[in-house]
């Protein structure tokens, strides 16, 4: 089992030490041909990493039967939303094409390490983060694709207008622990953060970000809202809208690439704006603040790809159905 660890990207980080800490929270499970991995709409335990064989994956569709949205082989992960968010239900169904051999990654053995700042498990909970953060990017990209191939005018919006009013000031500090994000934070690591970032205000159609360029920051939303964007020429199609509580330029900050999304302030909006090497070193420790912010992060990163995801999948059905409407 050592070996396929060290094989698994997943696990790429990991020294010697650290795998055989990880032994506690996986176990070696193999499945015979057309066998079931797991059931769209089972409750989630955990994830696995295929270490030998090959796994089909697939999704029912609205009207019956199922339809395959694609297949694993050695080192892919499956499953890892089990891992990444509680209380979740599996999106899709996988079955052993022949024999299959797979590490299963128990949920709840794997909440017990991170709760006790394992260091093995808080380098998988990160490296899962970055994996979200990979799919994030690719589903904007495809999102850019598919928006090009088809610039049906009602997919754009015009920029939001300033107004040059001042934004509303108040004590920035006291309002974080009521953002969703936060509110696992104790005052300590609240302070701690806060020390990290300066404090940001922005009006109504402010350009704080252009997609394509280099991540040198990352944002907290406290107040107001960002539209996270595709410029198309002159016009803005819209990804999502993030407000207090959201992360804006988070996986690319992780990343240390390139942004995948222009942002712009769609009301006026205070700001919490970290360096991203700063940020980066708070989410690495070792520490509980590191843990939380992890948590935040992935969480934040999941729905971020997940609104993605939806938004793709409607463009790609209307296009289909030959007419757009958002």
């Amino acid at each position: 089992m050592k070996d396929a660890i060290r094989r698994a990207p997943l696990f790429a980080d990991l020294t010697a030490r650290e795998t055989d800490e990880l032994r506690a929270s996986t176990e070696t499970r193999r499945f015979a041909d057309g066998a079931l991995l797991m059931a769209q709409g089972a409750a989630s335990d955990g994830a696995y990493v295929v270490t030998a064989g090959r796994v089909s994956v697939t999704t029912r569709l609205p009207g019956g039967g199922e339809t395959v949205v694609g297949e694993l082989g050695p080192g892919d992960l499956l499953g890892e939303m089990a891992l990444l968010l509680r209380g979740g239900r599996r999106s899709a169904t996988a079955r052993a094409v022949a024999e299959v051999e797979a590490l299963f990654i128990d949920r709840r053995h794997f909440d017990a390490s991170v709760h006790l700042l394992r260091p093995a498990s808080l380098k998988l909970l990160r490296r899962l983060g970055l994996i979200s953060a990979a799919r994030l990017r690719s589903v904007h990209a495809r999102l850019r694709e598919v928006v090009a191939a088809r610039p049906d005018p009602a997919l754009f919006r015009p920029l939001p207008a300033g107004d040059g009013a001042e934004p509303t000031r108040f004590d920035v500090r006291a309002f974080l622990p009521i953002l969703p994000c936060l509110r696992e934070f104790g005052a300590e690591e609240l302070d701690r953060l806060f020390a990290a970032a300066a404090i940001e205000a922005h009006e109504r159609g402010q350009v704080l970000m252009e997609e394509g360029k280099p991540a040198d920051r990352c944002r907290l939303v406290v107040r107001g809202a960002l539209l996270a964007c595709h410029r198309h020429g002159g016009r803005l199609h819209q990804l999502d809208v993030l407000g207090p509580g959201r992360f804006a330029g988070i996986a690319a900050a992780l990343e240390q690439g390139d942004t995948s999304a222009t942002l712009i302030a769609a009301e006026h909006s205070t700001i919490l704006t970290f360096d991203a090497a700063a940020f980066r070193a708070l989410w690495a420790g070792d520490d509980r603040l590191a843990l939380r912010l992890t948590n935040a992060v992935n969480a934040d990163i999941v729905q971020l790809a997940s609104t993605a995801s939806n938004h793709l999948t409607r463009l790609t059905t209307q296009a289909r159905a030959g007419s757009v409407s958002i």
